[in-house]
């Protein structure tokens, strides 16, 4: 079907298929998995700032027992490396119970949710699932737990003797090879899930930035309690204080944790809200549930007269104007397609047959984002029209450009004066160009009445009635 595009273009033809729709709504649980598994990756992140912290204290408490492994000649390869073994196996055994209490869970949400889901949830293993999740479990883990580790490499024989000496290793340069590692690990996971360079790197800059201020907020805690702390504290108190800055304190590590995942449930909330709110808009009693279509000009007042007798609302009574493009800024379609690639506008805008309605004010659905709103006075006023932003970006058409349409076989000069975000999923009148009132009040038009009905019994009968032509339009 695809070969006929550019011909059923020019014939103003449009079509779409049983697969393409399927695309569309696939998309949308595409972007609704790719959260979740950010989501889920974030929650992972964070455990493994727990087992950073872990592996940091028992390093702390196993530095003398290197420094003896040291004296007997053990090299401090050989003894890094019997303690990363230690966490790999850790890790494994981690990821391992991780992956099998989640396909556990799994496999009884089917059972748990079968009275509330209306469709019938087959389930089956994904042992590819699996696998990158214990894969990246046990990555992450040892990532982590490097930076703790590296400190044994700088651990001397001395230390036995001078156990102070135990903290005074430096800075080992592997440590900045290990952070580069993590961020590429992150980026890399991230573009993974989400199939897009610049978001991945959006997401990695967040997740750094969040980790740089909680770590610049919880130092800051630590140096001013230290400094500021009043002696004049009850005792208690002031215990629980100064543990905050005392050696193994992991003060660091809990105000991370805590805080980004202060931010991923607060994250996740807002995202639930958004979407409920949106699925249950038409259930929200101000708004409408049934709209009535292609009333003609001699018939408004019966349709009118009909709700009314049944206590219907009249939400919205909107008049509709077809009318076609040709021109935009002097250039016709012949003469577009004329023009070099780069500056070539899309078939589309020409092509397309444009139903427009013609109001002075903004609607629930709509805000303004550039522009504004310019009223049409008298026949010598130049005619300003708002275009949808989504629609004007995708086409290229910007404020100030003047667009020529035929209204019927009637030609009729406007320019783009406004900008409008519409929100073309709420139930409504959204338009992708507005006219202001005055201008095509005399022009060949049909109606749009809006209500809201009490239930479906009551629509069905409405729809029933009003659709009854001997009864309501009497020809």
């Amino acid at each position: 079907m695809r070969e006929n595009d550019q011909a059923w273009e020019s014939e103003r033809i449009r079509a779409t298929t049983v697969s393409e729709s399927q695309n569309r709504t696939g998309r949308a649980f595409d972007n609704l998995a790719g959260f979740l598994s950010l989501v889920a990756f974030i929650a992972l992140l964070l455990g493994c700032v727990g087992v950073g912290s872990a592996v940091n204290v028992f390093i702390k408490e196993k530095l003398a027992s290197v420094a003896v492994l040291r004296c007997l000649g053990v090299s401090a390869r050989v003894a890094t490396l019997i303690y990363l073994v230690q966490i790999l196996l850790m890790g494994t055994v981690g990821a391992l119970l991780g992956s099998t209490l989640g396909t556990a869970l799994q496999l009884a949400l089917p059972y748990v949710l079968g009275d509330f889901l209306p469709v019938e949830v087959s389930f089956g293993i994904s042992w590819s699932a699996i696998g990158l999740g214990m894969l990246t479990g046990i990555v992450v883990s040892v990532l982590f737990a490097l930076l703790p580790l590296l400190k044994i490499r700088r651990v001397s024989p001395m230390a036995t003797l001078r156990p102070e000496m135990q903290e005074a290793f430096g800075q080992d340069p592997l440590r900045y090879l290990v952070v580069l590692a993590i961020l590429a690990f992150v980026y890399g996971f991230s573009y993974f899930l989400l199939a897009n360079f610049l978001v991945a790197i959006g997401f990695t800059a967040f997740v750094c930035g969040a980790f740089l201020l909680l770590w610049g907020l919880a130092t800051l805690l630590m140096k001013s309690i230290r400094r500021f702390l009043p002696l004049s504290l009850p005792y208690t108190l002031r215990q629980a204080l100064a543990n905050l800055y005392r050696p193994n304190n992991q003060t660091v590590a809990l105000i991370a944790t805590v805080g980004l995942g202060t931010a991923m449930i607060s994250t996740l909330i807002f995202v639930q809200s958004q979407l409920l709110e949106e699925v249950k808009f038409a259930d929200r009693g101000d708004q409408p549930n049934m709209l009535l279509f292609d009333i003609q000009t001699h018939q408004v007042e019966a349709v009118r007269a009909k709700l009314e007798q049944k206590d219907l609302p009249i939400l919205q009574q909107v008049p509709i104007v077809t009318m076609g493009l040709e021109a935009i800024n002097g250039i016709s379609r012949k003469q577009n397609d004329t023009l070099p690639e780069e500056e070539r506008r899309s078939r589309s805008l020409y092509n397309r047959e444009f139903r427009v309605t013609y109001r002075d004010t903004l609607i629930a659905s709509e805000r303004l984002t550039a522009g504004k709103l310019r009223p049409y006075a008298s026949g010598s006023d130049s005619i300003f029209v708002s275009v949808d932003e989504s629609y004007a970006r995708r086409t290229g058409l910007e404020l100030g450009d003047r667009l020529d349409f035929n209204v019927q076989g009637r030609p009729l000069r406007t320019y783009v004066g406004s900008l409008r975000e519409v929100k073309f999923n709420q139930v409504s009148t959204n338009f992708l160009v507005l006219f202001p009132e005055g201008v095509l009040t005399n022009a060949p038009k049909f109606h749009v009445l809006i209500t809201k009905t009490k239930d479906e019994f009551e629509a069905a009968a409405v729809q029933a009635e009003v659709s009854a032509p001997i009864r309501i339009f009497p020809w």
